[in-house]
Formats: C-alpha cells, sequence, structure tokens
C-alpha cells in the first residue's frame, strides 16, 4: 500500500485536525495544501478568490500537487511544513482543500502520490460544522444554507467515491477519525 496519505472531502469534514493527529501519531510530515497556498501567495484562500478568482485558486492547487508527485521528501524545505517539525526522508500526511479533487484532473494526481481517503459526513452534520463562518468562499461569504452545502457535495461526491478508502466521520471525534485510519493502514 502506498505510505503517503491523502484526506480529501468537504470543507469541515476535519481533514487538517485528523491529517495533524496522524502525522504525529505516525511520524510523518504534515502538509495542509491551503496553508501553502495561503503562504505562496500572501492572502488568505478568500482573499484570493476575490482579488484573482477561483480558477487562479484551483491552478495552485494543481500546480502544488505536481510539485509533490515529482518530488522526493528530501527536496522540501522545513518552513513548508505545517504543523510539525520536518523529518527528512520520511512521507506525507496531506490534507486538500475541499474542492481540490473536483479540478484540473487532481484526483488522478492525489492517488499516484498516495493513499487517499474520503473523510465523508452528512451534509446537516458538515451544515452545522460551519454554518457560523465566514471564510468559506466556495459558499459566499456567510448566509449559506443547508441546501447549498447538499448541493456542493452532491456535484463532487463523483471525485469523492473515487478515494481508496471512506470514513464516515458522523459522531466520531478527530481522534476517532485518525485511529480509524491508522488502524486501516497498519500504523498502530
Amino acid at each position: 500500500m502506498k505510505i503517503n496519505i491523502v484526506l480529501i472531502g468537504f470543507m469541515g469534514a476535519g481533514k487538517t485536525e485528523v491529517g495533524r493527529i496522524i502525522a504525529k501519531n505516525t511520524g510523518l510530515n504534515f502538509i495542509d495544501i491551503d496553508s501553502l497556498i495561503e503562504k505562496q501567495e500572501g492572502m488568505t484562500i478568500t482573499e484570493i478568490f476575490e482579488k484573482k478568482g477561483e480558477k487562479h485558486f484551483r491552478d495552485l492547487e494543481t500546480e502544488i500537487l505536481k510539485k509533490i508527485e515529482k518530488i522526493k521528501v528530501s527536496d522540501f524545505k522545513s518552513d513548508t511544513f505545517i504543523g510539525n517539525d520536518f523529518k527528512p526522508d520520511v512521507l506525507f500526511v496531506i490534507s486538500t482543500g475541499g474542492g481540490m479533487p473536483a479540478f484540473n484532473g487532481n484526483m488522478k494526481i492525489l492517488k499516484k502520490i498516495g493513499t487517499v481517503i474520503y473523510l465523508k459526513a452528512d451534509p446537516s452534520v458538515i451544515y452545522e460544522r460551519i454554518k457560523s463562518e465566514t471564510h468559506r468562499p466556495v459558499l459566499g461569504a456567510g448566509n449559506f444554507t443547508l441546501k447549498s452545502v447538499q448541493d456542493k457535495l452532491k456535484e463532487r461526491e463523483k471525485f469523492y467515491g473515487q478515494a481508496d478508502m471512506t470514513v464516515y466521520t458522523d459522531g466520531l471525534s478527530t481522534r476517532g477519525v485518525a485511529e480509524e485510519i491508522e488502524i486501516f493502514l497498519n500504523f498502530c
């Protein structure tokens, strides 16, 4: 089985937090692609959407994926890692943006990079997790509805469904989700 772990799923599914926990528990390096893009661009994802557009953002996601696909762990610098200390010659846990698998053929690249795990949650659970947030540009700056979450999730499900593994996160803590993944991938 491929050792890199790639976490996909809708916004609010817990990809970043679960990724940090897995990285800490397994000794793998953690990469949050959204954080890398924000650092590279010097602005938030919302600002990128507003000033440069969604297409520019999606192209940045693909550019980063292609770099990850082609390089060795030792090619990365420690300041590109988010969440824990860089460990040379150790592989990755990668947290993607919610829309990344649905654009530019990214799902194909993600599957080459590692074992793709879909963190799946019911739309109502997702809505409850993110309803008060205003930094979700795909859903608009606040005032989005459960229906808008359902519609966007339905649109992306065909991409998420291509994952190597699906973990249903409803009713589980982020630690519980991380433990399920670690057990499945024989890290325990």
